[in-house]
């Protein structure tokens, strides 16, 4: 299955990128800031679990990389954004296959997973990517800000209109207040 494309062109394809560099930070330097080793094995697990997911996404990167020059660079990018969550995969999936055929269980639980990918980390090799070393700055107001706000007023309009609120002269003050900042 290929990861839906509905959005417009090229910037899903930016986006799916995104999400290939906040994983690649995860994995290459989550146990900084992660609050223990444990959560570090939970991402891997989870990115074990899920590789699906990651498939879909080389998938719809291979695909699209034929589609025209405003796509060539941005897949290349995707692709490589994708290499370590496929080394990861490529390099746990045959040693919890094998530990699954030498016990004689079917799947293992994620515990069991989680001490394979334990005792497999010193002989997992992981590419340094580009990027990860300067992030976008987050901005208090970004360019979708206008649309949530009205987005928010609009609900909080129809919820006054719509519904019958039993509240005191002072909190329907608050709450009528609240919903007419930035008017």
């Amino acid at each position: 299955a290929v990861v839906s494309t509905q959005s417009t062109g090229p910037e899903i394809i930016h986006n799916y990128i995104q999400v290939g560099r906040i994983f690649n930070m995860f994995v290459m330097y989550g146990d900084t800031f992660l609050p223990n080793p444990d959560s570090y094995d939970e991402l891997y697990y989870e990115v074990l679990r899920q590789y699906a997911v990651f498939d879909s996404l080389n998938e719809t990167a291979l695909q699209y990389s034929n589609k025209g020059p405003q796509y060539k660079d941005l897949c290349r990018e995707l692709l490589s954004s994708l290499h370590n969550i496929r080394a990861l995969v490529n390099h746990f999936a045959p040693k919890i296959d094998a530990w699954s055929k030498t016990n004689k269980i079917s799947t293992p639980t994620p515990e069991e997973v989680m001490e394979i990918v334990r005792s497999n980390y010193d002989s997992l090799t992981l590419k340094l990517q580009d990027g990860l070393d300067h992030v976008e700055r987050y901005s208090e107001f970004p360019r979708e800000q206008q649309f949530y706000t009205n987005l928010v007023r609009g609900i909080c309009k129809d919820i006054r209109e719509g519904t019958d609120l039993s509240l005191s002269s002072k909190e329907y003050h608050k709450f009528t207040t609240a919903t007419q900042i930035g008017e």
